[in-house]
């Protein structure tokens, strides 16, 4: 796994999102990928994430955007991290925050990726 093939790995991810497409998203991810949510869930194996994907996309749930601002990569140990944001509609409501992943890879696909929430509202307190 080289800086380039993470990048394409991770944005097609993402874009799996945006576009609710399995095919995309069972092309990214290991059989044993595990992810774990900043909302606390972890979800793992490919019946689970196969799962996971078909679900959250049913019923009007959308992923607006998932824009990648930077993708960092460590060669030495081949693990990405990820800047972004994210806007969906979950279950008729509306969310969008901040954040980041660290991504980690095996057999060229996704087989970890932990997520982090930053509160959108940002301000300074010592200005």
């Amino acid at each position: 796994m080289n800086k380039n093939q993470a990048v394409e790995l991770i944005t097609l991810y993402f874009e799996s999102w945006v576009e609710q497409n399995y095919e995309k998203f069972a092309r990214t991810v290991h059989e044993e990928a595990m992810v774990r949510e900043c909302t606390g869930a972890v979800i793992q194996g490919k019946h689970e994430l196969d799962r996971w994907f078909t679900e959250w996309n049913e019923n009007g749930n959308k992923v607006d955007y998932w824009n990648i601002h930077r993708i960092g990569f460590d060669s030495e140990t081949r693990v990405a991290f990820v800047e972004w944001t994210f806007k969906c509609v979950f279950e008729g409501i509306e969310y969008e925050w901040d954040g980041a992943s660290i991504v980690y890879f095996r057999d060229g696909r996704i087989v970890e990726l932990n997520e982090y929430e930053m509160k959108r509202d940002k301000f300074h307190p010592y200005s």
